[in-house]
C-alpha cells in the first residue's frame, strides 16, 4: 500500500473546499465548528487556512488564526482513514511555513485526547495549562503553546 503522505499536496483554502472541510469536522469532532464560523476563518486567516488532498480527496485541514500576541492554532483534522499517515504532521510542518515571525503557537486540546496531544508533545509543543469546563459538554482543556524561529 502507498504512503498517503508521500502523494500529498498541501493547498491554501478555497471556498468550493468549504462543504468537504465541514465533512469532515463533523466527523472528527464530538462538538464540530459550524460552517460561518470557517468559512469566517477562511475570509480572515487566507495564509494559514491549509487542506491537505490525496489526488482530488480533501483529506485534512489545518487552521491558524493570528492574533497580535501568539497564533493560534485552531484546528487540525484529518479523515480517519489517513491518520497516522502524516496528514497531519505535513499540515503543521506547512502552517509553520507560512508563518512571518516569531511568535508562540497556541492550541487547546481535550484533555481526553491522547493521540493528539501525544501528536503536539512529538512536535515540540509544551503542556502550559488547563481550563475547566471549556468545551460545551463541560471537558477540560489542555493548553499547549510551541515557539517559531523565523530568521
Amino acid at each position: 500500500m502507498m504512503n498517503p503522505a508521500s502523494v500529498l499536496a498541501i493547498v491554501p483554502f478555497r471556498e468550493e473546499h468549504l462543504s468537504s472541510i465541514f465533512e469532515l469536522e463533523q466527523l472528527s469532532f464530538s462538538d464540530p465548528y459550524p460552517w460561518w464560523l470557517l468559512a469566517e476563518l477562511a475570509r480572515k486567516n487566507p495564509e494559514t487556512f491549509l487542506v491537505a488532498k490525496l489526488k482530488d480527496r480533501i483529506v485534512g485541514y489545518a487552521i491558524i488564526d493570528g492574533s497580535e500576541d501568539y497564533y493560534h492554532l485552531v484546528s487540525i483534522a484529518v479523515h480517519p482513514d489517513s491518520r497516522r499517515a502524516g496528514v497531519a504532521t505535513g499540515l503543521l510542518h506547512a502552517l509553520e511555513e507560512h508563518l512571518i515571525d516569531s511568535r508562540t503557537i497556541r492550541l487547546e486540546v481535550r484533555e481526553s485526547n491522547d493521540a493528539a496531544i501525544k501528536f503536539y508533545l512529538k512536535h515540540e509543543f509544551e503542556k502550559k495549562d488547563s481550563i475547566p469546563g471549556y468545551y460545551a459538554d463541560g471537558e477540560r482543556a489542555i493548553t499547549m503553546e510551541k515557539e517559531t524561529r523565523k530568521q
